[in-house]
């Protein structure tokens, strides 16, 4: 992987941004200024714009854990009981340097099956050197314990799908209930957010990173993070595509720039954690978070539209290709046998060069209808 230095890089971001409207953080040096900025309203509705008030910050506060300078705090969010009474907990690391900077949500296990997430954010939070942390960071490794607990996609409460309904409401079905809880934090602390997603317990991804574009200067932000954490392919999707009840779509509807990372799946490798990490601390460094310069590649290659891709015969997927290719049309992506090595249906891409962004894993068991794969097409291959 070949990364290039970010200081000319940087320096002609903040000049492209310009200065109206928008405020970096009183860091201590320039070499540490972040990135991406935060706009003087999210600054202003906040702290206001006294510096004395924006140093001081307000109390930094999620269930009952709460921010100190120069400590790693835990404890628990919690976020409603079972019938026996037990409750349903968020568990919650909260981060704190002793030098001013912004607010990261840092988030896991939306998905409770994507485990590798949860790993990263514990593996981070644990050996962070606070000594050279600016700001705050918020790490909930586990945002979906319903989920988690049954290592399912979706909540074993209410069938649904966490991560498809958000704004979500107090007054409703026990997921609708937590998204309600955890956007009301989100709002309320958070400048930016990068949660981390995996292909499950059957399936694999390859390591890629998603943001939401509205056509707003904070998803021109989110794109600016995405180039920042390590990968050479971004997934653009646009409003057009359908954005609504995502985490990262509430973020970005409350002002707050944000990424999605895809990582690994059914197996989880060094490689994987490896690759994790990579992007927490390149998100954090183009932040302004941690110092350093964030991994920047020498060009990227967007893509976007696309679709799952169901199967018609059921049996155990085979793939014929590899989680990141791009392939032709028609290239066969994989096929189904049945139970006497028969193959009973065969899987080409659709589209004219897709990425290869999910794959089931080699030999999975795999029924009629479910999501055999998912082809992106290539949009665009542009630099920094």
């Amino acid at each position: 992987m070949v990364f290039a230095t970010c200081s000319i890089q940087q320096c002609a971001l903040l000049r492209r941004h310009g200065s109206a409207g928008y405020a970096s953080f009183p860091l201590e040096t320039a070499h540490r200024r972040p990135l991406i900025r935060i706009p003087r309203s999210r600054r202003s509705a906040r702290w206001g714009t006294n510096l004395t008030a924006w140093r001081s910050r307000m109390s930094i506060k999620v269930g009952n854990v709460e921010a100190k300078a120069g400590k790693l705090e835990r404890g628990e969010l919690r976020v409603g009981s079972m019938a026996d009474g037990s409750p349903i907990e968020l568990p919650v690391f909260i981060a704190c340097g002793r030098k001013d900077g912004p607010i990261v949500w840092l988030e896991g296990c939306i998905h409770g099956e994507e485990y590798g997430g949860a790993a990263s954010i514990i593996q981070f939070m644990r050996n962070l050197d606070l000594s050279t942390l600016s700001g705050t960071i918020i790490g909930i490794p586990v945002a979906n314990p319903a989920s988690f607990n049954f290592r399912s996609r979706v909540s074993s409460i209410d069938g649904q799908n966490l991560n498809r309904i958000f704004p979500g409401d107090l007054a409703g079905s026990h997921s609708v209930q937590l998204a309600a809880v955890i956007g009301e934090h989100l709002e309320k602390h958070a400048d930016f957010l990068i949660d981390l997603h995996s292909g499950g317990i059957g399936a694999e991804v390859p390591f890629y990173v998603i943001y939401k574009d509205d056509g707003t200067q904070n998803a021109t932000r989110s794109k600016d993070l995405a180039k920042r954490v390590g990968v050479e392919t971004i997934w653009r999707v646009p409003e057009a595509q359908g954005m609504g009840g995502t985490v990262t779509a509430e973020a970005l509807r409350h002002n707050i720039p944000s990424v999605t990372v895809e990582c690994g799946g059914g197996t989880f490798t060094q490689k994987h954690l490896d690759d994790y990490l990579v992007s927490i601390n390149g998100f954090l460094q183009a932040t302004g978070n941690l110092s350093g310069n964030a991994p920047v590649r020498d060009g990227y290659t967007i893509i976007s539209g696309g679709s799952f891709i169901h199967n018609r015969e059921g049996g155990l997927f085979v793939p014929e290709c590899k989680v990141g290719d791009i392939l032709p049309k028609g290239r066969m992506i994989g096929r189904l046998i049945n139970l006497h090595g028969e193959t009973v249906e065969e899987i080409p891409n659709p589209y004219e060069d897709s990425y290869i962004a999910a794959l089931r894993c080699n030999y999975f068991p795999t029924h009629a209808g479910e999501i055999c794969a998912e082809a992106i097409p290539v949009e665009a291959r542009e630099g920094l």
